[in-house]
């Protein structure tokens, strides 16, 4: 794929840094900044569309499509419970975008990495300590 024409999972332009430049300086974080704003627009304006549709009156014939539709909308429901979760850890990484915390693990205070913050915007950890947190929370569960 062409470099200028590189998307990251929004469809925004992705980040071309200098090499060797320097971690979270103020051209990553007006990019990531710009990434989350977009996100959050997108989450709440599926959350305005969820709303409008459950608002909307339908009238249904036999109870198959009563049925069909309950179903829909239950499945709805789970996602826009999943997309309002999201929408907390977005405005989240907002928040510590502004604070100058945003980027830097929350257990070990090393940088979270910028490859994983582009297809995770929202990560508070780096990978070493996302990974022994996770074997902790396995091991919780069994």
């Amino acid at each position: 794929m062409d470099v200028a024409t590189r998307k990251n999972f929004l469809g925004l332009p992705a980040y071309e840094g200098a090499e060797g430049e320097v971690y979270m300086n103020p051209n990553q974080k007006a990019y990531f900044s710009a990434m989350l704003k977009a996100w959050c627009q997108v989450l709440v304006s599926d959350s305005d569309d969820f709303k409008t549709s459950l608002q909307a009156m339908e009238v249904y014939v036999d109870d198959i499509d009563r049925a069909s539709h309950e179903e829909s909308q239950r499945m709805n429901f789970r996602s826009s419970e999943r997309k309002r979760k999201l929408l907390k850890k977005v405005t989240e990484a907002m928040s510590r975008l502004q604070m100058g915390d945003y980027g830097f693990c929350k257990t070990c205070g090393e940088p979270v990495g910028f490859s994983r913050l582009e297809a995770r915007p929202t990560a508070e950890e780096c990978i070493n300590c996302k990974t022994v947190s996770e074997i902790y929370e396995k091991r919780g569960k069994e």
